[in-house]
């Protein structure tokens, strides 16, 4: 990506209100921040030339993706183009008929370097590309075959195992951080790091189509308790206050990297081991039994060790960007980091932890990458406070208008048709951002969701119940089973995705 990068300071207000020079340096720019979220401010200027590879610019203030040849373009794309979705009870006949019997092999995966893989790959492309759709997103499994026959981006996801899921509450987040604590600052976790750039980067970091490197779902740089407040009463004091991932680390043996980090940070944050101690508890504490401490049940002082923990949690924060960063340049200095894929259904309600998040990433990603559900309007309030923390280009990486659909769309045309609308209606709004430089959908193939599909072939009536009974049982995507076009939804959105580069040059002065 070349160019260069200018930031215009933001001043220490939040809106017309002055803050006081004794405020932390870091919770002042925050605010600063989110003052001019509400009344405006400057954004951030970079330029690129064609490098053979894609990158970004902004031209007369309206983000874009470029082309390797510098042409500047929007990515509109669909995650879960699986092989999964050509093996439902309700569409194995027409695959057998359209493709034969080799298709898929033995463990569920395309069959690559077939006949059968070859026509598979050449109608999904088509199909795809005549939709409106230029890139693979998160979620894909990168078939050969795919990735021959199509001309389209496409975005990789370097999948370390982490414990987190992509919308864990607190006593889950908790429980997982137990089974697995991942010390990040281990000789152990960088050599993983290292070894899944060697893997995964190496191999495309010469690929122009590539359009850039994707990390985990909804990392729990915010945590919420869920609706469930009978289990988070059940939670030590600790547990309640503290962040899982940096308890995780506290609890580990005093030998243990993590562990080490968090006495070190204490030690930048206290005078003394027994002023330290004091916080959690343990007044007569030195700095070994600290170390030695593998049990943290009640807190002192809640509030600084609150304030610990939201430290230490910036610590993790940055080591997690800065280690996969410099992975990821060892291998590639090209092609875009987009990072993590953001919870913001969850992380926008939690504007002070989200920007601590997004200042700690800054530096080491080149597009905050998304997962957002909510209509337009939120969506638009939403990544405008985005762009500002970040002074980035948004990409939502992953969604959806209405993930509950009619499961027959021969049946529901009206349905269909006000989806259609309400689609284009998204990208239209969300492309007139001149921030926001892609949209990648939840689905492609309207198709049985896999763990649906497992249960179903389990004999487990009762899970797949509770799929029928939420009416989650499908996969949300613009081409049924059998691979025919959902029309009423798919004609207003394509038209909406051809206008999007207009939409999107008329940004200039919002």
């Amino acid at each position: 990506m070349g160019g260069t990068e200018t930031h215009r300071s933001q001043g220490p207000t939040l809106g017309f209100l002055s803050l006081p020079d004794s405020m932390p340096s870091a919770f002042r720019r925050i605010c600063g921040i989110l003052g001019a979220y509400l009344l405006g401010s400057a954004g951030c200027l970079l330029g690129s030339e064609g490098t053979g590879f894609v990158g970004l610019v902004n031209k007369d203030g309206v983000w874009w993706f470029t082309a390797p040849d510098g042409r500047p373009f929007l990515s509109v794309g669909a995650n879960h183009v699986e092989g999964l979705y050509w093996q439902s009870p309700n569409n194995r006949e027409f695959v057998r008929q359209t493709y034969g019997p080799d298709l898929v092999s033995a463990d569920g995966q395309i069959k690559e370097g077939g006949e059968a893989a070859k026509k598979w790959a050449t109608n999904v492309a088509r199909s795809f590309e005549g939709a409106g759709f230029n890139t693979f997103g998160f979620h894909n499994p990168l078939s050969p075959s795919l990735r021959l026959a199509s001309k389209a981006y496409y975005v990789v996801e370097l999948d370390l195992r982490t414990p987190w899921g992509w919308n864990m509450t607190r006593p889950q987040l908790l429980q997982a951080m137990r089974r697995r604590p991942t010390d990040i600052f281990s000789e152990t976790f960088r050599r993983s790091v290292e070894a899944n750039a060697v893997e995964s980067v190496t191999p495309r970091a010469a690929d122009p189509m590539l359009l850039g490197y994707a990390y985990t779902d909804g990392p729990p740089w915010t945590v919420s308790d869920g609706p469930d407040s009978a289990a988070v009463k059940k939670l030590s004091a600790a547990e309640r206050v503290l962040h899982p991932w940096c308890l995780a680390l506290m609890s580990l043996p005093a030998n243990s990297a993590g562990k080490q980090a968090w006495l070190t940070l204490m030690k930048t944050r206290y005078p003394t081991a027994e002023k330290a101690g004091a916080t959690y508890g343990r007044p007569s504490a030195t700095w070994e039994s600290l170390g030695a401490d593998k049990d943290w049940l009640t807190l002192s002082d809640p509030r600084q060790a609150a304030a610990d923990s939201v430290a230490f949690l910036d610590v993790i924060m940055r080591r997690w960007y800065s280690m996969r960063h410099a992975a990821i340049r060892k291998h590639d200095p090209h092609h875009l980091i987009l990072g993590d894929k953001l919870n913001m259904g969850r992380d926008h309600r939690y504007p002070l932890e989200l920007a601590r998040s997004l200042e700690a990433m800054q530096p080491y990603v080149d597009v905050i990458n998304i997962q957002y559900y909510a209509p337009a309007e939120e969506q638009v309030k939403t990544l405008s406070l985005l762009h500002r923390l970040s002074g980035k280009p948004i990409l939502n990486g992953d969604t959806a208008c209405n993930p509950l659909w009619e499961d027959n769309p021969a049946t529901h045309t009206a349905f269909y048709e006000k989806l259609g609308r309400t689609y284009a209606d998204h990208v239209t709004q969300l492309f007139a951002l001149p921030y926001f430089i892609g949209w990648h959908h939840c689905g492609y193939i309207r198709g049985l969701r896999k763990p649906y599909l497992e249960a179903l072939q389990k004999g487990d009536t009762k899970t797949a119940k509770s799929y029928e009974d939420a009416r989650h049982t499908y996969r949300e995507g613009f081409f049924t089973e059998l691979e025919e076009p959902i029309t009423p939804l798919l004609a207003p959105l394509s038209q909406a995705l051809r206008e999007s580069e207009q939409v999107h040059a008329g940004a200039k002065g919002k």
